[in-house]
Order: structure tokens, then C-alpha cells, then sequence
């Protein structure tokens, strides 16, 4: 099984998490993992290489030129690195015909050997559907009736990419259409391969929403009933979204976030506190102490002034 991801420095730690959750789940399956990373720090790199092969049988580390990303928008939380899979046809050995994509974000949590054999039927990718169909077709200027695809978890036939040139088309379409971009090289890819992209099962992408979203928690609808099915028996964990919606963030409350800091036990990076965990020091809780009474003392100024006057 071929497996392609993705990193750079704010998701190296998180990238271990995920590969040793793959192989916790596929302990049977000889994987090779190729890493796909841009300039990054030399000794997290390291330890990254250190720590996988402990456990996988064959990594590389396929350092990427950024500025062939160059015309590529970025903004929020994300860095050019989530652009780095339209690379992925020009990075992998010539010889690998098909590799199974995984991010960084997501835990894996059942074997992937059904999702490696599925069938393409001719089309680019293997994918799960979003939530937000109609929306996200709107916004993209895509056909009535396409489906709009998350790109976390995607099974690519690397041969039909390379005839294709995903990378200088995607360009294309950026630079002609940057104000349709918001989700980064997934609404490239969604431009790009419309209606030609094979709908996976929920299982193999299980996206935050089937567990959050109204529409996905009714037992009544269709939506509700597909969702369960994907919820009972997941095999791709996928953290999608930013702030809260990871699993590192001490605020999370995805339902699958204990199984991610049980991997992350496991890995050099244990013990990282949390992203947003409130400080334990006494300077900087008397910090917080005093900006509380600060901030009561100007409520109370604000529901008093109209007495005075």
C-alpha cells in the first residue's frame, strides 16, 4: 500500500499521529509513505524519520520547491504545503501508478486494504463527498447536479494525473479564478475533475459534520441514516476545520479526539501541552485576575453612566 501526505513545521508532530495510527490499523500491510515537505526544521525533521522507522518498513522524504506553487493564494491557517498534493504526479517515482493520499490531520482507525483495491472505474480519484453540496457548487460555478468532494482522503490514479497535468491546469484556474478559492487545491481539484471523481463510502473520510451537523444526527432522514452507518463503523478519523475543530486544540469536543492523544502518547512530541491550554503560571493568572476586574469595572462604569447624566 502506497501512501502519500503531506507536512510542514506546525504539522510534523501531527503527521506522526496519523502514520502511527495507520499502522496500528494496517499492522498486517507493508506500507510505503512518502512525505511530501518544503524548507522545514532539520532536527524535527529528523526525529520525524527517527520515530517512523520504528515502526514503517519504507519512508521518504521528498523535499518540494515552493516556488513552483508560486500564484497559489494562502491565507487563514494554511501554508503553500496544502498545495503540495497537486505535486504529487511530478514527486512520486514515475513507476507508482496509484498512492493513497492521507492529511495530516486525521487518525486512521480501521484497515484501508478495501479502500487501496476499490475499483476507480476510470475516474481521477477516489473521494468523499462534502457536506455544504450546494453551496460549495454555487461558489465553484460547478454543473447542477456535481458533487463537491473533500480532499483529506483521496485514492489517485497518479497516471491519469500526469496526462492530465493537474499542476499547470490547477495553476491556470487559480490565477484566472482567485476569488473562488477558499478551500485551497481541494477547490482546485474540484474544478478540475468535475464529474469525473468516484464517490467513496462516508467510512472512508468520516468528516466532522456526521457527528455535528443537524442534517447527519437525525435518525429520521436519509442523510441521518447514511451518516450512523459511516459513525458505527469509521475507518479514517478526519480533524477537518481549524481552531477547535482539531484534536490538539484543548478545546476540541470531536468524539474521536481521545483515540488521537492515545497515538499521541506514543510519539516523541507527548509532551507538547495543548494548543490553547490556559497557562498555569501565578504571573499570568494574576495577569487574566486583573483584566477580569478590569473589564467588570468598565461594565459597571458603562450600566451607571446613563444615571448620571
Amino acid at each position: 500500500m502506497i501512501i502519500a501526505c503531506t507536512i510542514d513545521n506546525n504539522y510534523i508532530r501531527h503527521c506522526a499521529v496519523m502514520l502511527k495510527s495507520l499502522q496500528l490499523s494496517n499492522p498486517t500491510d507493508r506500507l510505503s509513505v512518502y512525505i511530501l515537505h518544503g524548507v522545514i526544521d532539520a532536527a524535527e525533521r529528523a526525529r520525524l524519520a527517527a520515530y517512523l522507522g520504528e515502526f514503517l518498513p519504507s519512508v521518504s522524504f521528498l523535499q518540494l520547491d515552493e516556488q513552483m506553487l508560486a500564484g497559489f493564494p494562502v491565507f487563514g491557517h494554511i501554508s503553500l504545503a496544502t498545495y503540495f498534493r497537486l505535486l504529487l504526479p511530478a514527486a512520486l517515482p514515475h513507476a507508482v501508478e496509484k498512492v493513497l493520499y492521507l492529511d495530516s490531520d486525521l487518525i486512521v482507525v480501521d484497515s484501508l486494504q478495501d479502500l487501496w483495491e476499490s475499483p476507480l472505474e476510470g475516474n481521477s480519484i477516489g473521494a468523499v463527498e462534502e457536506h455544504n453540496q450546494e453551496f460549495d457548487r454555487n461558489r465553484l460555478g460547478l454543473a447542477e447536479g456535481s458533487l463537491v468532494f473533500n480532499a483529506g482522503a483521496m485514492l489517485i490514479d497518479l497516471g491519469r494525473w500526469r496526462r492530465e497535468n493537474i499542476l499547470a491546469n490547477g495553476l491556470e484556474f487559480a490565477r484566472t479564478h482567485p476569488e473562488r478559492i477558499k478551500h485551497w487545491d481541494q477547490d482546485v481539484l474540484n474544478s478540475l475533475l468535475e464529474a469525473r471523481w468516484r464517490p467513496l463510502d462516508w467510512r472512508w473520510n468520516a468528516l466532522p459534520h456526521l457527528w455535528m451537523h443537524p442534517e447527519y444526527t437525525a435518525a429520521d432522514t436519509a442523510l441521518g441514516r447514511q451518516a450512523e452507518l459511516a459513525r458505527a463503523s469509521p475507518a479514517v478519523i478526519h480533524f477537518a476545520g481549524s481552531g477547535v475543530a482539531k484534536p490538539w486544540h484543548h478545546r476540541c469536543t470531536h468524539p474521536w479526539r481521545h483515540r488521537y492523544l492515545e497515538i499521541r502518547q506514543q510519539t516523541p512530541w507527548a509532551h507538547l501541552p495543548l494548543e490553547g491550554t490556559p497557562s498555569t503560571t501565578l504571573g499570568e493568572r494574576l495577569g487574566r485576575l486583573r483584566f477580569r476586574v478590569k473589564r467588570a469595572g468598565k461594565e459597571m462604569l458603562a450600566r451607571l453612566a446613563p444615571r448620571n447624566r
